[in-house]
């Protein structure tokens, strides 16, 4: 009986917290993964991971971006912590960062949940994160990022998956081995419209120009993830979309307009 309750506690402290049941995109559901693996899903308020526990990065995270949410402006201390849902030696901690040339790179960016500070802090779990260059975290991914908010912002809200592409065998960083993907991607699902673009950018330095060189099709990103991704029947996965418009000037007037007029509201 005492094995029996041992091994029930162990398995409780390996399961993830799951924040209502994990339905935090209720238009599509989250992606399935097929590939072999240990992996843990893993369920914060603002957004879903699927945690690969040998590699220690995330296989996919999404989340439901809406134009309201765009206008955040909580401002939220840069604090990357371990993830208290996957047990120790199972899970990246921000040390294993330390000193290798990565940054922690954020899969769905702070930016994205400064609308809610508890959402915000939970962006910083180590489960959010891979290894990324600086060169491509502070530049050309942190481009696609504020287009993907312009989206949301004009569109009205969009579904975004995000994560790494990986080699059979990838390089590490870290005490706890965490992998070094080669590529991310990123897809992006206008449920309005009923179209998704997909980019794929590889691991180096990209400038903050234009991403439109960096599209793909969702079936490109699904043969090397070996994700399915949610989207409806309608959804022609193998189109390569032009780069759709986005106003990220517009998008940061407004934003900073509505941080303005939240200064100015009575403090409780």
């Amino acid at each position: 009986m005492r094995g029996l309750i041992l091994l029930a506690f162990a398995l409780l402290l390996s399961r993830p917290v799951f924040a209502a049941d994990c339905t935090v995109i209720s238009e599509t559901g989250l992606p399935s993964f097929g590939l072999k693996a240990h992996v843990t899903q893993v369920c914060h308020t603002g957004y879903a991971a699927l945690h690969d526990d040998d590699l220690r990065i995330p296989r996919w995270v999404a989340y439901r971006l809406t134009s309201l949410r765009t206008m955040g402006c909580q401002k939220v201390a840069e604090e990357f912590h371990a993830e208290d849902a996957l047990p120790p030696g199972r899970r990246a901690e921000p040390s294993d960062y330390s000193r290798s040339g990565f940054d922690r790179g954020h899969q769905a960016p702070v930016e994205d949940f400064t609308w809610n500070s508890q959402e915000a802090q939970d962006s910083f779990s180590m489960a959010n994160t891979a290894p990324q260059l600086p060169g491509l975290n502070r530049e050309g991914w942190e481009r696609l990022e504020q287009t993907v908010r312009a989206w949301a912002w004009t569109r009205g809200a969009v579904i975004v998956f995000v994560g790494p592409i990986l080699t059979p065998q990838p390089p590490t960083i870290g005490a706890n081995h965490v992998a070094v993907p080669i590529a991310f991607f990123k897809i992006v699902y206008d449920p309005q419209s009923e179209q998704a673009i997909a980019f794929l950018m590889p691991q180096r330095y990209i400038s903050k120009g234009d991403i439109g060189r960096w599209i793909t099709s969702v079936a490109d990103i699904q043969e090397r993830t070996g994700i399915t991704f949610p989207l409806p029947p309608g959804v022609d996965i193998q189109v390569k979309w032009p780069l759709w418009p986005a106003d990220i000037p517009g998008w940061r007037h407004a934003r900073r307009q509505a941080c303005a007029a939240e200064k100015q509201l009575p403090q409780p």
